[in-house]
């Protein structure tokens, strides 16, 4: 049995009192049902064989036995209830753990992780592959037991009974033995790969529906459907194949549970014919032989279930694996109250190796200073600021907040003095005031209004019916650009950062929300050490310092206006951007 096995028992662990109740009802049911061959054998022996008996006689028996039979019966329903009952709670309760765990895992793992991943193949591991594990426990390690223990209390009982006729009735047990060692790892090797065909299906099925306004404009619909096509038939064969093998095992099974009681059907009707048994003695011996062969067959079943469930249990714990690039060193201490300081030491970054990114940056930022990037894409921008809530490491080098290297404060002490105003507002599905409420969830109502005002926010909800109530769907794809950004910026309000990183904020607005925008961002960066990068020259010439970037390397620094007089990259960024306009006139 593989590690993950184990590991995923360490789960269920805590329940393991439902799993032992669970185990030892169905023991109780399987073997409440053993009283009716044994009622068949008795009857047999007892009332249908014994003539010279008075009828009276014979007849009480046989209602005594059948008595007995109907109380064993009745008892029966509450015993399958509870076997089930107990074991649906255990089972649904270790899934419930585990996918809590995978989750928070999950929200660990670094961007690095994300950028390499397909979200639907990582969301077919939280929400499929563990739906498939659901049944390790019910079908797997409580039945498995429960049908153990049954059978050998029934072999033990057998052998008691009459140790020949149980010989043959387990000739074939080791036929059972090697087939099942021969197709088990060749079913969990299938499994697997089913298992990842379904990922990499989820991930491209999530990809291109989110981007379907893409492929409806360029008119893909078709060739999308091939590649869906094409995919999905590997998926198809592979799914094949692991039923090939699972039949195999099943139809193997039920050869060998047909074979065996035919060998005990020979042999016992000869011991009846030389009289060394009585017929009631075979028929109770092959109803109890019933019932060996039947747990042999579900242990059959669920061995095939086992090996498809446990293949999505190692994807599970493949995942949980993944060690966040991100993470607290030992002895990371807080940061409170920061004053702002930030400072780029001699950093040199890549995010894969041999492909710098950034090369010998060296950038001290005062408290309370704006700081505009500027550069053409690629040039490193995002990456920088990026490293200062510490999404990513440097390579060497370091990045300082207040004089301390980022390495060394605790992450979530650091994010929460840093407030994000992104180029895409990424707003989730629920109210508008569920969204505000993301910067801060435990702010009151006063402060998420004063922070909706401050951002513009309360100017086009007061015409909402439902107002900071209204639903804006995914993504908000109710609302306009400018409404999600100025949400985004109530958010960067409502936090009340230290630190302040302004990511081309208003580079996809038009002229009149651009200047909305902008009103809003100068009241938020009042006050706040500001990393802002931009394209558009309004949100540069109002910031301290303008910071130039080439191939990830700093080539220039300065003020708008001593910039723009210099014969340099930001002169020709500017000339680009604005054509023949005078450039003296922009220094003004």
């Amino acid at each position: 049995m593989s590690s993950s096995f184990f590991r995923f028992l360490k789960y269920a662990k805590p329940y393991w009192l439902l799993i032992v109740g669970a185990i030892l009802f169905g023991v109780v049911k399987f073997t409440l049902a053993l009283t009716l061959p044994a009622s068949l054998g008795l009857v047999t022996d007892k009332v249908f064989l014994v003539t010279e008996l008075p009828l009276k006689v014979r007849l009480f028996r046989l209602f005594v036995i059948l008595g007995a039979l109907t109380l064993a019966f009745l008892a029966r329903s509450p015993v399958t209830y509870l076997r089930s009952y107990l074991g649906a709670v255990a089972g649904h309760r270790t899934i419930f753990e585990l996918r809590r765990d995978l989750y928070r895992h999950l929200q660990r793992l670094s961007l690095t992780y994300y950028s390499r991943q397909r979200a639907g193949s990582v969301i077919s591991r939280l929400i499929n592959d563990l739906n498939a594990a659901q049944g390790i426990l019910t079908r797997g390690v409580i039945a498995v037991s429960m049908d153990l223990i049954f059978l050998l209390g029934v072999v033990v009982f057998l052998f008691i009974y009459d140790w020949r006729l149980a010989g043959v009735s387990l000739f074939t047990l080791p036929i059972y033995g090697a087939v099942f060692g021969a197709l088990n790892p060749r079913l969990r090797r299938v499994s697997s790969a089913v298992q990842e065909e379904m990922a990499e299906m989820s991930g491209e099925v999530t990809e291109k529906l989110s981007g379907v306004q893409v492929v409806q404009s360029f008119v893909r619909e078709k060739t999308e459907e091939m590649n869906f096509f094409t995919r999905h038939r590997r998926y198809y064969r592979k799914v094949l194949k692991r039923t090939r093998l699972k039949v195999t095992l099943s139809t193997v099974a039920e050869f060998l549970t047909a074979f065996g009681p035919m060998l005990v059907v020979g042999y016992g009707g000869y011991r009846v014919v030389v009289g060394s048994m009585t017929p009631g003695q075979v028929i109770l011996f092959y109803g109890f032989l019933q019932h060996l062969y039947l747990p042999m067959r579900r242990l059959a079943d669920c061995s095939a279930l086992i090996q498809e469930k446990l293949a999505a249990v190692d994807r599970v714990f493949e995942v949980r694996d993944v060690e966040p690039d991100i993470q607290d060193k030992a002895g990371a201490i807080p940061l409170n109250s920061p004053k702002g300081v930030i400072e780029f030491r001699n950093l040199h970054f890549s995010y894969e190796p041999g492909q710098p990114v950034l090369q010998d940056v060296s950038l001290r930022i005062e408290p309370g200073q704006s700081v505009a990037f500027v550069g053409r894409s690629g040039a490193g921008k995002s990456t920088l600021v990026n490293l200062v809530p510490r999404f990513y490491d440097v390579d060497t080098g370091a990045v300082l907040v207040d004089g301390v290297d980022t390495r060394e404060l605790m992450v979530r002490s650091l994010r929460e003095n840093i407030g994000i105003v992104p180029q895409d507002s990424i707003l989730f599905s629920g109210t508008i005031r569920e969204n505000i409420l993301y910067g801060r969830h435990n702010a009151t109502k006063r402060e998420m209004k004063e922070a909706a005002r401050m951002a513009h926010v309360d100017e086009f909800v007061s015409i909402l019916p439902a107002r900071y109530g209204t639903l804006i769907g995914e993504r908000g794809v109710s609302l306009s650009g400018g409404q999600k950004q100025r949400i985004s910026i109530a958010r960067a309000f409502l936090r009340n950062p230290r630190i302040l990183i302004l990511d081309e904020a208003t580079s996809n607005l038009d002229s009149h929300a651009e200047r909305i925008i902008q009103d809003a961002l100068r009241e938020l960066m009042k006050g706040r050490t500001t990393l802002v990068i931009a394209h558009r020259l309004s949100t540069i010439v109002d910031c301290d310092l303008v910071v130039v970037l080439e191939q990830g390397r700093i080539v220039q620094t300065g003020t708008h206006e001593s910039l723009i007089r210099e014969k340099g990259p930001y002169r020709r960024f500017c000339r680009e951007q604005f054509g023949y306009v005078q450039l003296d006139e922009l220094a003004r």
